[in-house]
Order: C-alpha cells, then sequence, then structure tokens
C-alpha cells in the first residue's frame, strides 16, 4: 500500500511538472488594428485621389451632360411662352433622353469607382498583412489577431504602430 501511496504521489508531481512546462511553452500572441493602420497610412488617403484621377475623363462627361440638362431646362422656362407644342415636345423628347443618359453614365461610374476603389483598398490589406507578418517575424509572435475580434489585449502584444511604422518608413 505505501508502494502504491509513493507511486501515486510520484505521478501527480510527474504530471505537474509536465503541465507547468507547457504552461511556460505558451505561445507569443501578438494583435493588430487594421483600421488603425488604414487611417494613418498615406497611401490610403491617396486611394480616393488615385480613383478620382483615374475617372477623370468619364466624371468630366458626366459634368457635361448635366450642364447641358441645365441649360435645356432654362431655356424651356425661358422660352415656354413662344415655342410651338411640338417645339416644347420635342424639347421634352430631349430633355428624357439625356437624363437617360445621364442616369445611365452616373450609374456606370460609380460602379466602376467603387470596383476600382475596392482592388486598390484590397492590394493595400495584402500589403498591410505582409507587412504585418514581417513585423511579427522579426518579433518573434506565434500568432497575431485582428484588434476587433479581442476583448482585451495588452500594449505590449500591439503591433499596429510597428506596422505603421515599417509601412510608413518610420514617420
Amino acid at each position: 500500500m505505501n508502494t502504491l501511496m509513493k507511486t501515486g504521489v510520484a505521478a501527480a508531481l510527474l504530471a505537474t511538472s509536465v503541465f507547468a512546462n507547457a504552461a511556460e511553452a505558451q505561445q507569443k500572441v501578438g494583435v493588430i488594428n487594421v483600421q488603425e493602420v488604414l487611417q494613418n497610412l498615406p497611401q490610403a488617403r491617396e486611394l480616393e485621389t488615385q480613383v478620382q484621377t483615374e475617372f477623370k475623363s468619364r466624371i468630366d462627361e458626366v459634368s457635361k451632360l448635366e450642364n447641358q440638362m441645365r441649360e435645356l431646362q432654362e431655356k424651356a422656362q425661358r422660352d415656354a411662352s413662344i415655342m410651338s407644342n411640338q417645339e416644347r415636345l420635342n424639347m421634352q423628347r430631349e430633355m428624357e433622353m439625356l437624363e437617360t443618359t445621364y442616369q445611365l453614365k452616373v450609374k456606370a461610374v460609380r460602379e466602376d469607382m467603387g470596383r476600382r476603389q475596392n482592388e486598390l483598398r484590397d492590394q493595400l490589406l495584402m500589403d498591410i498583412m505582409r507587412n504585418t507578418q514581417d513585423v511579427a517575424t522579426a518579433q518573434q509572435f506565434d500568432l497575431v489577431l485582428q484588434r476587433s475580434a479581442l476583448a482585451y489585449a495588452t500594449e505590449a502584444s500591439d503591433l499596429t504602430d510597428a506596422v505603421i511604422k515599417k509601412m510608413t518608413g518610420g514617420n
């Protein structure tokens, strides 16, 4: 019985030391706030400007249609009393055609601009992820999670500032 008890105590001590060693070998977990990185990167602020520049000719075309519609509306109001019924009907049809063309072009430009902006944002997010991996590897983190998925994380585990610094060249 004594031998059985000694063996049990020895097994318990051995199990405790195994669990203690496992607890010591915990993984180093980091966090990143991707939204904060996006807000602080000049590249993110330049996305809108880049999209506006790429679509400038199409935006100008929509503005030109807008001006034509306004001028036609002003002419219709100004000359309504001296126009024949046929002239009024023709002008109304022209305004409807311009309005339809305008709406189609605006919709197409918005969709294309949104698509392009999403492409550029996705590229930037991929760049953020690559830089996060570089920073995490350099600081020997085993795992990095997004801050928005956590209830709590210590400041020491936050890689956000280091990623921003790496992507802005330290500025």
